[in-house]
């Protein structure tokens, strides 16, 4: 449900919100991997955004943001790992105590599942948090006065 459009680096969602694609890996963790990955994605040109790498028991998550996502994403594929990807909403917060609460309790009094959130930049007064949920749209529509937005 993506428009070719683009503002502040992030392609516009069908909300006219801000959206980001986040790809997620899940191999078996063992020395070396995130150097094969990286390697992999240097030799095509891809440029790593943001990433977060966890050891979970024996398995490795990798989530990262990359551009271009369509061939970082094409490009894993091909080389065998497992890859999810999920849009993530794009929110503009005062960065203040009970952001965060404020956002998890309008979500969730319109039964809408947080799966993921993390901070994309902050400069003090304000945040910019990217949130995945199980509903985009009905995120969108719920969190809309938070939503970055961007002229078409």
């Amino acid at each position: 449900m993506m428009r070719a459009v683009t503002g502040a680096g992030f392609p516009l969602n069908y909300t006219g919100t801000q959206a980001m694609k986040i790809l997620t890996l899940v191999e078996a963790n063992r020395p070396g991997l995130l150097a094969e990955v990286a390697t992999r994605l240097e030799q095509l040109g891809v440029n790593v955004l943001n990433i977060n790498v966890q050891a979970v028991g024996e398995q490795a998550v990798i989530s990262l943001q990359a551009e271009p996502w369509e061939r970082c994403h094409a490009l894993l594929i091909e080389a065998g790992y497992d890859v999810f990807t999920a849009d993530h909403l794009l929110l503009r917060v005062r960065d203040q105590p009970g952001a965060l609460a404020e956002i998890s309790r309008r979500l969730a009094n319109a039964e809408v599942d947080i799966r993921n959130v993390h901070v994309v930049h902050r400069d003090g007064s304000y945040s910019i948090l990217a949130v995945e949920t199980d509903n985009p749209y009905r995120a969108g529509q719920v969190l809309q006065d938070l939503c970055v937005t961007d002229t078409v």
